[in-house]
């Protein structure tokens, strides 16, 4: 899905295209085949300049708007399933992102990339956006102000380092472990939705440094962000600009036209799902829906007992 996507945007396909549709990548799953295939939809294409989304400034003031269908259905998931003082497991959405410095001669300044950080903060308003449910009972997104979440104050904006005792794998993973299941790692409905760790082996190792702004070799850099506001996808594209970001020591210069997810959010409640729905249910007509599916399962479900335990994933098409 993601190569197809890839694929969609760097060469500006439509949906439509049956020369390079889902379907037909499986079946020539080659590279050249691929190409080919590309090439022929290239030929035959027209722009999609008029279906291009844009941005609809809705981050300017305090304006709350629908949340996403994801992030519905992972904020529902987390309060039901999680929520209880019963659950030993406090961050089931937190996406840990772990990197080991392997430089012997080249430093990262934590003060630098901290302020790189609030740089890609401020850029991506996803990463300072507020997700709860208001009085209305609707889960919203709020785009909190960049000056209220971010400050100089390291400490009060999610940073925490940690002195590792030993290189042991076992102690490593056990203070990853705990820092991962902290209760207080995310507040939702302030924003708190990214926080960044320092590992830090013991100044005995790095002799040849005392400085305490420095990360060396084999110091390890932990960013937890919740899954409502990232994903697999995004972590090339934070990289990146977190890259740029430290290596320029400037913030971003804001464009107030670029497309933020909250619009994206908007597009995808309003757009036209029509066709889609024509699609399924002609794909489905026929179709027993009440009868159960044969899948293997690890357990049987009751035939008497039809009552649902509530421990549930519920996903919207």
């Amino acid at each position: 899905m993601q190569l197809f996507h890839r694929y969609k945007i760097e060469f500006h396909l439509e949906q439509n295209q049956s020369s390079c549709s889902i379907s037909n990548l499986f079946q020539h799953p080659t590279i050249i085949h691929h190409a080919q295939r590309i090439q022929q939809s290239i030929n035959t294409i027209h722009p999609l300049d008029d279906f291009a989304w844009s941005s609809l400034y809705l981050t300017q003031g305090k304006q709350n708007t629908r949340a996403s269908f994801a992030q519905e259905r992972i904020f529902l998931d987390e309060q039901i399933r999680f929520s209880s003082n019963k659950t030993t497991m406090n961050n089931m959405y937190v996406i840990p992102l772990l990197y080991r410095i392997s430089s012997m001669n080249d430093h990262i300044s934590t003060t630098r990339l901290y302020h790189a950080l609030q740089s890609v903060i401020t850029k991506h308003h996803i990463l300072r956006t507020a997700l709860y449910v208001d009085s209305n009972g609707h889960i919203v997104q709020h785009c909190v102000d960049a000056n209220i979440i971010l400050n100089d104050d390291m400490k009060f904006n999610g940073l925490t380092i940690f002195n590792l005792h030993n290189d042991d794998s076992h102690h490593i993973n056990a203070v990853i472990g705990e820092i991962l299941n902290q209760a207080d790692l995310f507040d939702l409905s302030k924003g708190h939705v990214i926080n960044y760790h320092i590992l830090r082996h013991n100044q005995s190792n790095h002799s040849f440094s005392n400085n305490d702004d420095q990360l060396t070799e084999d110091d390890l850099i932990l960013f937890t962000i919740h899954h409502a506001m990232f994903d697999g996808a995004s972590t090339s594209i934070f990289l990146h600009d977190l890259f740029l970001a430290y290596q320029s020591n400037e913030l971003f210069s804001i464009d107030d036209n670029s497309l933020q997810y909250i619009d994206y959010s908007i597009h995808e409640h309003i757009m036209d799902m029509t066709l889609s729905q024509e699609f399924w249910l002609l794909e489905l007509k026929g179709c027993t829906l009440a009868r159960q599916l044969s899948l293997p399962v690890d357990r049987q479900r009751s035939p008497t007992n039809q009552q649902r335990s509530g421990v549930a994933s519920i996903a919207e098409i």
